[in-house]
């Protein structure tokens, strides 16, 4: 398989269905996010961010690192909290290893795990239409935006396409930690979607 080209083995994380087993859980999702994108953390803050007790946390995270997501910060670590980091800046899915096809058991475990990732897509669309009312007074300045449009391609040209927005937005991250001058920033997520108008039908 050739890997896209803003693939980093060295920063980022290709799952493949048997790698998906310790992080098809939530929590785990959300506490990898969280590590990925503000940096390393205690586990008593990253419970807080979660709202759950610290010994779950704690649980969520031992799994995480025993399947290589994350590993303990010694460096920043303390005998009251362990700090964690994420091993990779990113985690992407594909079914296109030939060594790791994918069987019934793990193609279910992918099928759970994208679903997660549906749900929390959805929760944060609908968190943000419900802030609306909200922000009555800045509606004409905001530049966000949900878009929906149908379009033809062939697999190749589909690939292309995610290629192409993949490495637009990688020009607009920052590494967490890295210092940003400008003050008028405001944290915001990108969520992107290639999908089939028809899921039933095969591929051409």
């Amino acid at each position: 398989m050739d890997l896209p080209k803003w693939f980093d083995p060295e920063q980022d994380a290709m799952l493949t269905p048997k790698r998906l087993r310790g992080l098809v859980h939530p929590l785990r999702i959300r506490l990898l996010q969280l590590l990925q994108d503000d940096g390393p953390a205690t586990a008593s803050s990253l419970a807080e961010r979660i709202e759950q007790s610290s010994g779950v946390a704690s649980y969520h995270l031992r799994v995480l690192a025993e399947h290589g997501f994350i590993v303990e910060d010694s460096e920043r670590g303390t005998g009251r909290d362990r700090w964690w980091r994420a091993l990779h800046r990113e985690t992407s899915f594909t079914f296109r290893m030939p060594e790791d096809p994918g069987d019934a058991d793990t193609v279910e475990d992918a099928e759970q795990f994208l679903r997660l990732l549906a749900d929390e897509a959805h929760r944060r669309t609908v968190d943000y239409v419900n802030s609306l009312a909200a922000h009555r007074d800045e509606l004409t300045k905001m530049p966000w935006q949900m878009n929906v449009w149908p379009i033809r391609l062939t697999v190749d040209e589909a690939r292309e396409l995610a290629a192409a927005v993949h490495e637009l937005v990688l020009r607009y991250r920052r590494e967490p930690g890295d210092p940003d001058p400008r003050q008028d920033t405001t944290r915001a997520v990108f969520q992107f979607q290639v999908l089939p108008d028809n899921p039933g039908q095969p591929l051409p």
